[in-house]
């Protein structure tokens, strides 16, 4: 009996890492450390000041866009694009921070859905959002 739960479990586990191993290479992006803070309200950070607002930050692995999408939410992304590691993605000229755009290989990311690409992107793989925590007037990014 013992014997038989062990090849039942060890089946599960292979089959749960083949599975995971499968996910994850498609979606194998280069990301960097964030861990910092702003105040996203004063004169320095401007271009947060308001709602539709972004900013450019050095950090993660090709730079970090944060985006504020609320009075009280913000949203940060590696720039690195999926599809291309060695590109930076960008804020879209035509739609301004609702897409963030890989100037290489033309995807399009929607900064308000966690960074999915839009349909006929060249990756189908999202960008890396990182966390924040807003309070207080501080933003946190990590």
């Amino acid at each position: 009996m013992k014997t038989g739960w062990r090849s039942l479990l060890t089946a599960v586990v292979l089959l749960s890492m083949a599975i995971s191993c499968g996910r994850d290479s498609d979606c194998k992006v280069s990301i960097g450390v964030a861990n910092f803070y702003i105040e996203p309200n004063s004169a320095y950070y401007y271009g947060l000041n308001n709602v539709g607002g972004y900013m450019y930050f050095t950090g993660g692995h090709r730079g970090i866009v944060v985006v504020r999408t609320a009075y009280d939410h913000f949203v940060a992304y590696d720039r690195t694009c999926p599809e291309d590691n060695s590109t930076p993605v960008e804020v879209s000229e035509e739609w301004g921070s609702t897409l963030l755009e890989c100037p290489v290989c033309h995807s399009r990311f929607i900064t308000e859905t966690d960074g999915m690409p839009l349909e006929g992107s060249a990756t189908s793989c999202p960008l890396y959002q990182y966390s924040t925590s807003y309070s207080g007037g501080e933003l946190w990014v990590y």
